[in-house]
């Protein structure tokens, strides 16, 4: 009995299959539709205006997994999603302010604030007491741009690119500094 119920639905979905041209319109419907991958992969551009604590602009536009900015395009770039009362990130900004003086005419680090909750006088005190040179950005742009790089939940969170704005690597947790100075040297001109 049970063989027979087995052989009656195997032939019943195996006419449905086989119908003249629905089955064959089915599979072109299907097979002329795009992936989900192509459909999450179109339109994937975004332009953000940020503002450096001197007023600085710097204009950010994300195509696909590239970066585009003439202000930073040239150099190895880092964007650095950190906030004041992050521990990881505090531990981090040595190592960074070491880099970037280093490195300064090829690697250009941008640190954008994650933080709402901060006064201008206690931003301004805790870059000068961790002596911060590199430019660090505020305001809702800041927001903005981390929905941008996949909604930015965790900090610190980096992402370097190369001199010519191509997606190298991210780093969640605090950057590897072996793997920046890799890439710095690498991306180097010639």
């Amino acid at each position: 009995m049970k063989n027979i119920l087995i052989a009656f639905f195997t032939i019943f979905i195996l006419s449905a299959c086989t119908d003249s041209d629905n089955g064959s319109k089915a599979a072109e419907i299907i097979s002329d539709s795009k992936s989900f991958e192509e459909i999450k992969s179109e339109n994937k551009e975004t332009k953000v205006t940020l503002t450096t604590v001197k007023g600085k602009k710097i204009n950010i536009e994300l195509i696909d997994k590239a970066l585009v900015s003439k202000e930073l395009n040239g150099k190895v770039i880092l964007i650095n999603f950190w906030a004041t009362w992050c521990p990881p990130c505090i531990k981090e900004m040595p190592m960074f302010n070491e880099m970037y003086a280093k490195y300064k005419d090829k690697f250009e680090i941008v640190g954008v604030l994650y933080d709402k909750d901060i006064s201008t006088e206690d931003l301004n005190a805790f870059i000068k007491k961790h002596k911060i040179e590199f430019p660090i950005t505020v305001g809702q742009a800041n927001f903005d741009l981390a929905k941008a790089f996949g909604d930015v939940k965790r900090i610190p969170e980096s992402f370097l690119y190369s001199k010519d704005g191509l997606f190298i690597e991210k780093f969640i947790g605090e950057a590897d500094e072996v793997t920046l100075k890799w890439n710095i040297e690498q991306n180097k001109d010639d």
